[in-house]
């Protein structure tokens, strides 16, 4: 499963990731298993402000995931 990494989250882990699948999966187990793979990360990744999109949508951790989808997760930012 290809994901990609936006801000902070994109400097710890890097800006795309190839997670083997697993299905059936959702956001929050594949949260979980990349927190486990990059466990530098783990805290910022499993925040509840990191948003998770796929295919242009925000969705909640409990979305289920298909073999082919693209995962972005979307770092917080913060303006001065």
């Amino acid at each position: 499963m290809k994901v990609i990494f936006y801000g902070k989250l994109a400097d710890m882990i890097g800006r795309k990731l190839e997670v083997p699948a697993k299905i059936p999966c959702t956001v929050g187990a594949l949260r979980s298993r990349i927190a486990e793979m990059h466990p530098g990360a783990g805290q910022s990744l499993t925040d509840r402000r990191v948003r998770a999109c796929v295919l242009g949508a925000l969705v909640p951790d409990d979305h289920p995931l298909g073999l082919n989808d693209e995962v972005e997760f979307l770092a917080p930012v913060s303006g001065g």
